[in-house]
């Protein structure tokens, strides 16, 4: 069995146009990355050292808390649908997101 395998995501459906949050809580640290697969074989890191990839301005990265850091889908386009990961400072995986956009 290898590693993706053992992999869980939460699945959400969002409409096309409308906005959605990813919670992740990477406990005290507040170093936090999120990546991006759009099963074009890639993944994307969409933010990393306090930035969000210039490719993708409908993303923000909002803190609550040391700890809480939710990653921000505003105005959800088809081609932002695919699996989000969050990882703390010390690069683990934190949680995991399905996202589905569903055209209108």
């Amino acid at each position: 069995m290898s590693y993706a395998e053992n992999l869980v995501y939460s699945l959400l459906y969002v409409a096309a146009g409308q906005s959605v949050e990813l919670l992740c809580n990477t406990s005290v640290t507040a170093d936090v990355m999120w990546t991006c697969d759009t099963g074009d074989g890639y993944v994307d890191y969409v933010y990393w050292n306090d930035h969000i990839d210039n490719d993708r301005p409908q993303l923000s990265v909002k803190s609550t808390r040391v700890g809480y850091h939710s990653l921000v889908i505003g105005h959800a386009r088809l081609k932002d649908s695919g699996l989000y990961d969050c990882y703390d400072g010390k690069r683990l995986r934190k949680v995991g997101y399905q996202v589905v956009i569903a055209g209108m």
